[in-house]
């Protein structure tokens, strides 16, 4: 793109052609107060803080935010004239804003604020009454004050723009204009809370942080989101070591999730002290006794039935440095490669052999975006942001998959009303032959004329889609897909070998990998593979599996059929941060930091590396799944010396190839995956378990497993949701 000449200030500088003026100023460097302006949202022009000085135009100040730059001006951001200007800008907004400082949750991070102080007004010249109208408390979790909007529409065009939900508007007119819900109902949206976040005076705060802190007294500590692939960065914002919020890294969105489920790890049920079953009865002991008690019972096991008898479920929720210590102690320890999780039940068929994800950041790059699940807003929230982003900013072309209507059949192009596979069936036909449904060629026409295409991969796929969307993407011209995934570091734990038949990094149990990973960690290893996760569910009834260990997952609290089964079993162990229905049926149970208490690494659908850390103490006597594994391996003699999560991240790096020189924050790419084209199936089937998920609430969005369910600011909206 041509770039174009701009003297800001005195200072010549290029831009490209098309850029405002604003955004040459702050490439000059040159500040220029703005309230309505956001760069996630178009130019809107609505608060007029944001006027500049043009020289050789008629008119004597221009709002710099919408008005485009041009080859050669040359402006003044600070002259003596314009800051009166902005003075009287603030002046007029302060009419009736109300003075309520000290008890707004936004002082000390409100912008209007800081212009104020920044400009230094006094005494209001004018003397108009204050205009109040009673705060609205109606809604869930969102509290709404409308005196002290200054309508700049930040949170109407981002709910718009950004969300494609479109729940706020501006209602009535003159000086009586507000923002508001139509009818000033309550709110029914997805409650993401990105309105309050990008509210720049207190008209929307939380529920959540009402009279919590005040912002400058909140230490940030930057971490990852766990609650779906996506792996969203956000800062925890804690004083006195306890959280208060929780806000986005840098200025990326969050979810409902993301944003307010962080409280379910200060619920009443964490586990805060072992338990060990004594005549019927979980009962409170030491970490000694719990420990003792494990590895007596394992090595029993062992020395009675054969390490083959005994088996693991690692977790999603764990970090990378959890989920590779779990591995290499079942394997190098009791000797099994029985070890799994029940999450591959709920992933993409071909993920990682053939549905690698492309880059979320890269969704508007593409000419074409077919979305093959109704549900990707619901599953993977910034996937569906991403999708809303390049609709609305660069003017993408949207083909939805939906019998139904979501907010996607608003901005999408072609809409095909049926099922996913008559969808996949109906698209190939009208590539290959021109024959299909009237939005099938229509549909087909644009996919064929796109340079590049992003192919939205369904959460599951049936035995039939799969061939069809690889039949259909190999009549398209340069394809990336974006498989849904619905579990945050379920890519990590398949990175690090929580499978049967993998060590880490995708090497296969074969005689020479199992040579190369007993040299490497200095131990005898099976030399078989071990059962998957649904063999070992149905190894328990039969007597074929004795033992479990349960690592940061609840079966029973999944499929209440399994209840009856883990039963059955000789010993069971559970390590997690709640007394969940699995957990209720456990010899011993452990408790286990939550990811807000701990640190590691999470690898996201992307196969992103990001850095989780600590922004709080373990509650009670929890400890980091890690550290909970190693001493369980060194009381069964094993000889595991990690002393942080760095030590176990620097043997992860020279194990797996694909993280040996994968920096944080970074993507591993799918040239270093030995699965790359190959045939392998990492996903589960059963026709017996977990066929249902538990729903907890009518939208995909506010439901989810154990944590989830225990956060009572989405246990709120689930309710309201509900009720209204």
């Amino acid at each position: 793109m041509p770039n174009m000449t701009v003297t800001v200030d005195g200072k010549k500088i290029e831009v490209p052609l098309g850029s405002t003026i604003l955004e040459a100023c702050t490439a000059a460097g040159s500040r220029v107060p703005t309230l309505c302006h956001d760069n996630k949202l178009h130019p809107f022009g609505a608060c007029r803080i944001c006027l500049v000085e043009v020289e050789g135009t008629p008119r004597k100040f221009t709002p710099s935010c919408t008005t485009p730059a041009t080859d050669n001006m040359v402006v003044k951001t600070t002259s003596p004239g314009l800051i009166e200007a902005r003075r009287m800008v603030l002046e007029l907004l302060l009419i009736k804003h109300p003075l309520d400082c000290p008890v707004c949750d936004k002082a000390g991070e409100c912008s209007l604020q800081d212009l104020v102080h920044e400009y230094g007004l006094g005494p209001s010249r004018f003397d108009a009454e204050k205009g109040y109208l009673p705060p609205d408390y109606e809604s869930a979790i969102i509290e709404r004050n409308i005196s002290r909007c200054i309508l700049c529409g930040k949170c109407v065009r981002i709910c718009d723009e950004q969300n494609a939900v479109g729940e706020w508007a501006f209602t009535r007119r003159g000086t009586r204009a507000r923002i508001s819900t139509d009818f000033d109902r309550p709110l029914d949206c997805e409650f993401c809370g990105e309105c309050v976040e990008i509210c720049p005076v207190g008209a929307l705060t939380t529920r959540q942080f009402k009279y919590k802190a005040r912002s400058w007294n909140l230490e940030g500590t930057a971490s990852v989101c766990n609650y779906c692939g996506c792996g969203c960065g956000v800062s925890y914002e804690t004083r006195e070591g306890r959280i208060m919020r929780v806000g986005p890294a840098r200025s990326n969105y969050l979810c409902t999730k993301g944003r307010f489920g962080w409280d379910a790890v200060h619920h009443a049920e964490r586990l805060t002290t072992p338990k060990m079953r004594v005549n019927g009865e979980l009962v409170d002991c030491t970490w000694d006794e719990a420990l003792s008690i494990i590895a007596t019972n394992l090595k029993v096991i062992k020395s009675r039935h054969g390490a083959e008898k005994i088996g693991g479920l690692g977790s999603v929720r764990t970090t990378n440095e959890d989920s590779y210590v779990f591995q290499k102690f079942l394997r190098t320890v009791v000797e099994t490669n029985n070890i799994d999780t029940l999450a591959r039940l709920k992933t993409p068929k071909g993920l990682n052999t053939t549905f690698f994800s492309g880059e979320l950041n890269k969704m508007a790059s593409h000419e074409v975006i077919l979305v093959l699940d109704k549900n990707v807003g619901e599953i993977n929230p910034l996937t569906g942001i991403e999708i809303v982003r390049a609709v609305n900013k660069k003017d993408r072309k949207l083909i939805l998959v939906n019998e139904e209507f979501n907010k996607f059949n608003k901005i999408a192009t072609v809409v095909l009303p049926t099922s996913t596979v008559n969808a996949l069936e109906d698209l190939v036909k009208a590539l290959s032959s021109g024959a299909g449904s009237e939005e099938a060629k229509r549909a087909a026409a644009m996919l064929k004329a796109a340079k590049n295409v992003a192919i939205i991969v369904p959460a599951q796929l049936s035995n039939n889609e799969f061939p069809l969307i690889r039949d259909l993407a190999g009549k398209l011209t340069e394809v990336t897909y974006y498989p849904l995934v619905r579990r945050s570091n379920f890519q990590g734990s398949l990175d690090m070998g929580v499978m049967p038949s993998y060590y880490p990094g995708y090497r296969k149990i074969d005689e020479a990998s199992t040579a190369d990973f007993a040299g490497l960690w200095n131990a005898v290893l099976p030399e078989t593979t071990g059962m998957n996760a649904v063999e070992m569910i149905k190894a328990i009834t039969p007597g074929k599996l004795a033992a479990l260990y349960i690592m940061g997952d609840d079966p029973a609290g999944s499929d209440p059929g399994l209840k009856g089964i883990l039963q059955k079993l000789e010993f069971l162990v559970v390590q997690d941060i709640f007394l969940t229905e699995t957990a209720k049926l456990a010899h011993v149970v452990l408790p286990a930091a939550s990811s807000t208490e701990k640190s590691g690494t999470f690898t996201n659908l992307e196969r992103r590396l990001q850095q989780v850390n600590k922004a709080e103490e373990p509650i009670g006597e929890s400890r980091p799944d890690w550290e909970i594994i190693q001493d369980i391996a060194r009381k069964m003699g094993g000889s595991m010396k990690y002393g942080s999560t760095r030590d176990i991240l620097a043997e992860i790096r020279s194990v797996v190839p694909a993280y040996k020189d994968l920096a944080l924050g970074a993507c591993w790419s799918r040239e270093k995956s030995p699965l790359a084209g190959m045939a392998d199936d990492l996903s589960l089937t059963s026709d017996s378990i977990m066929k249902q998920e538990v729903i907890t609430a009518e939208r995909l969005l506010f439901s989810s497993g154990m944590t989830i369910t225990r956060s009572h600011e989405i246990r709120t909206i689930r309710h309201y949701k509900i009720e209204v």
